[in-house]
């Protein structure tokens, strides 16, 4: 072999071993390769065009282990997993690579983002992971390779909020921000801190908040606190106990249990409640028992009640009985036989049975 073709040979297993994008695998497509040097600019020439057309490129992944595609299974297992890219494909998710296939030993560093151009405008923003087979239906590509990663954010944070609802404002807007935070680089915290802002419109603030606790780290869960503890938007303060629920950092549950404490408002506590619930653990039903006991709004009590009906495997029960047997409020005491009633627990109907043959 000449030492010419082995350098070529050892640069190309090199690029492959540094996770260098590849084009995604795509079937039925026109692949069209274009110059990314300008992002912005390359995808608004590609959109100029006219005709519909997909625009695809890499960028670096917070979550390599994550595979976004869409699956197909029987009988509870994965069998398949491909994505149409104009077909929606109902059934699109992310998932641990270790429930997959995947032609690589190791999962790759990076994602593509799939922007759909037609008329003039963009219409849709998928993310793919890399190991995704994807069906383009006969669609042209444009495959601009790997642009800077602050220029993918930047163009990106340019859409959200900014396609009219007659031109499917929901999937640019709700794609872009998914996009932006499953994305590996500092320049995506910073949008994502843009969207939260308070000036911002809520339906925006609610899609940050949700990818934050999802895919932000701790990091990310500080910054949803903080606007917990500051922000004067009581329903967007109770929308956000749920997305503080979904955090994989342990602090975001110390948090929740602050907030059934300490919120100023009952709908905010209550929520709070209620996802800690979906937690359960001897804590976590401490603090709902606690605020039946001890919280000063009825309406909170009785969310409380209604909390312990959601721990998973029947936990509550016990407490029910208990609350339905000694709290002093009336009202509660009502709540906790209506949703014993409802559990259809063998121990719920004994005490029930209880009452009404004494």
């Amino acid at each position: 072999m000449k030492p010419g073709i082995i350098t070529i040979l050892f640069f190309s297993f090199a690029i492959a071993a540094l996770g260098q994008p590849e084009p995604p695998q795509l079937q039925h497509a026109n692949l069209v390769t274009r110059n990314a040097t300008d992002l912005a600019a390359e995808i608004h020439r590609v959109t100029a065009e006219k005709q519909a057309s997909w625009t695809a490129y890499a960028v670096p992944s917070i979550a390599p282990d994550q595979q976004m595609c869409c699956f197909n299974s029987h009988d509870g297992l994965i069998t398949s997993c491909e994505c149409s890219l104009e077909k929606q494909d109902s059934g699109q998710s992310a998932r641990s690579m270790e429930s997959t296939t995947s032609t690589h030993l190791e999962p790759r560093p990076y994602f593509y983002v799939f922007l759909r151009s037609e008329g003039g405008s963009i219409q849709k923003v998928r993310s793919l992971s890399a190991d995704c087979p994807i069906d383009a239906d006969g669609m042209t590509v444009y495959w601009l390779g790997s642009p800077r990663t602050a220029d993918s954010v930047a163009f990106l944070a340019s859409l959200v909020g900014n396609a009219p609802e007659e031109s499917h404002g929901d999937r640019v807007t709700d794609g872009a921000i998914l996009a932006i935070a499953y994305t590996n680089d500092g320049s995506a915290d910073q949008a994502l801190d843009q969207f939260l802002a308070a000036n911002k419109p809520s339906s925006i603030r609610k899609k940050a908040a949700f990818w934050t606790a999802q895919m932000r780290g701790k990091i990310g869960l500080q910054k949803l606190i903080a606007i917990m503890h500051n922000d004067s938007n009581e329903q967007f303060r109770a929308d956000l106990t749920f997305d503080i629920s979904q955090s994989k950092q342990p602090e975001g549950q110390e948090e929740l249990l602050h907030v059934a404490h300490q919120d100023q408002s009952p709908h905010v506590r209550s929520q709070a409640l209620f996802w800690l619930a979906q937690k359960a653990g001897k804590k976590i039903a401490v603090a709902i028992n606690d605020a039946i006991e001890n919280d000063p709004d009825t309406e909170v009590k009785k969310r409380a009640v209604f909390a312990l009906t959601q721990m998973p495997e029947g936990e509550g029960i016990p407490m029910l009985i208990q609350v339905a047997k000694t709290n002093n409020n009336p009202a509660v005491r009502k709540q906790a036989v209506f949703w014993l009633g409802q559990s259809h627990d063998p121990r719920a109907l004994d005490f029930i049975e209880s009452v009404l043959t004494r």
